[in-house]
């Protein structure tokens, strides 16, 4: 039985996956007591860290009925270790006495230590009142053994925490009324809203994408004390928590090995989302870029892109975007494009004729739904939509879409035999089968002309002549977005505020990011 404690920690695992790794290592000999001291003890160390400066004078430990309340009583004990002057009072949903296996060992534990037990009641101003002068809220009611939405005191006290300001709130695992595999909310009831995420033994998909990546916070890992069995991971979805490395380019490259990207799109009262498309090609790097449009006026906007207008008549119009298609390295399809009947006959040519790769986006997918086209074998097509557009793609409503991201991607990939990169807090880059999570969230993005960035950014990657094959194509996508996402966090620290910034100022430092993170 081999066991292994490094890149485990790195994919997303199903709740079966995280049950197993328990049963394996209990198998291996490891008491499970052991397992809940150690997951306890490290989100305690982990609460210690973020408030040294401001030490704890008033805790509250929210204790479920199962071992995610084992794993609050070990912290509860840990804390009045290190802060004997604090107040930490236990608050059980349920009578303490009812808690068995693992985590009435704790309870039994954490009462020889001093730790004040309460039972919470179903009722909302005894809440507010308990909770009124902590300085932090553990929640320790359910963790990853949720499959029902939040009910009774459990979802009074989560309503009550949410409601302080100015507290610390920490999650043990995942954060109550989460599903861990999803990141949905479950049963559309409440969830506690966490400022930390202490999760254990290895990372869990509702953490970094959708729902649960807004209730989650900031994400720790926090070790179990024994390496994980790594073989007990099956699931195919990583957290790329790191980018894909980007080397410089050599001295004597020149723009044929950057690559030369063709955006199509921009027609009149939409020049813009073709020319943000544009830069972010550039700035990625590309080393030629070509807008082909219905509108002449487009070239005003572009020093250093070449345009092309495209003529009226659709047969000579077909001709031309060929020949245009034929002479580029990648190709991005609807920034900008329009949804009149010329932009459809636009794109059915492009899908047809396109031998590179094809990067669709907005209007793109919005004329790609309606016509149902597949990608040819061989062809590399990356799809990018935000929920909204992934809805129309897959018939279904955007709240379908976010609780379950992963799952909708792959879907979507499988549907249109396509890369998809599903736009949001999170973003998913998948395949039909493999998904891989990008750990960024950040408000600068949400402004009109970022998607148009990152689909410039996405087919400059794609351009380069330096490589082939899916595991390259995934790992250019994959460098593009934390490119985009890290700029997105950068000139937010940069200017002091994550209001007012421009999609071009997200495109200008797209560069500096790929190759310095």
């Amino acid at each position: 039985m081999s066991i292994d404690d490094g890149l485990a920690h790195e994919r997303l695992l199903t709740c079966d996956e995280v049950r197993s790794i328990d049963k394996a290592l209990m198998a291996l000999g490891v008491p499970g007591v052991l397992l809940m001291e150690n997951a306890g003890r490290g989100a305690a160390e982990a609460i210690l860290q973020r408030t040294r400066e401001r030490p704890l004078r008033n805790v509250a430990v929210l204790v479920g009925p199962g071992n995610n309340g084992g794993d609050g009583l070990v912290v509860a004990r840990h804390l009045r270790l290190h802060l004997p002057d604090a107040t930490i009072v236990a608050w059980c949903v349920g009578d303490p006495a009812a808690l068995t296996g693992d985590a009435a060992v704790m309870r039994g534990a954490a009462s020889a230590c001093g730790i004040a037990m309460r039972v919470a009641a179903d009722d909302a101003h005894a809440a507010a009142r308990a909770l009124g002068d902590c300085d932090c809220i553990v929640d320790g009611l359910f963790g990853t053994g949720l499959s029902r939405a939040l009910t009774g005191a459990a979802a009074t006290w989560v309503l009550a925490a949410n409601a302080r300001e100015d507290v610390l709130r920490v999650a043990l695992d995942v954060p109550s009324g989460v599903d861990a595999e999803r990141g949905a909310v479950v049963g559309d009831g409440a969830a506690f809203r966490a400022d930390v995420t202490v999760t254990f033994a290895a990372q869990k998909v509702g953490l970094h994408t959708g729902p649960g990546r807004v209730l989650a916070g900031e994400v720790v890992l926090a070790t179990l004390g024994v390496p994980v069995p790594r073989w007990v991971a099956r699931s195919k979805c990583w957290l790329e928590s790191t980018a894909p490395r980007t080397p410089p380019r050599r001295p004597d490259a020149h723009k044929g090995d950057a690559g030369r990207v063709l955006v199509i799109g921009g027609r009149l009262g939409m020049t813009g989302a073709a020319v943000l498309a544009a830069r972010g090609a550039h700035r990625m790097g590309a080393g030629l870029v070509k807008v082909a449009t219905t509108d002449a006026a487009t070239a005003a906007h572009l020093a250093e892109t070449m345009v092309t207008t495209l003529p009226g008549e659709a047969e000579a119009c077909a001709e031309l975007l060929r020949e245009l298609v034929q002479k580029a390295d990648a190709v991005v399809l609807g920034p900008g494009l329009g949804r009149d009947e010329t932009a459809a006959w636009i794109v059915e040519t492009v899908l047809r004729s396109c031998e590179v790769p094809l990067v669709i986006d907005a209007d793109g997918l919005w004329h790609l739904g309606a016509l149902g086209q597949v990608a040819a074998a061989g062809r590399a097509w990356v799809l990018t939509p935000h929920p909204l557009e992934m809805s129309r793609l897959l018939g279904v409503d955007t709240k379908t879409i976010n609780d379950d991201r992963v799952a909708s991607a792959r879907r979507a990939a499988a549907m249109f035999n396509a890369w998809v990169v599903l736009k949001g807090p999170g973003t998913v880059i998948s395949d039909a089968e493999s998904s891989w999570v990008m750990p960024y969230m950040t408000p600068t993005l949400g402004v009109g002309g970022t998607g148009d960035v990152l689909a410039g950014a996405l087919a400059a990657r794609l351009a380069e002549r330096n490589g082939d094959g899916p595991r390259m194509v995934r790992s250019r996508l994959a460098s593009a977005v934390h490119a985009h996402g890290r700029a997105g966090e950068r000139i937010a620290a940069l200017r002091g505020a994550s209001r007012g910034v421009l999609a071009s100022e997200i495109a200008d430092l797209l560069a500096t990011t790929l190759e310095t993170d």
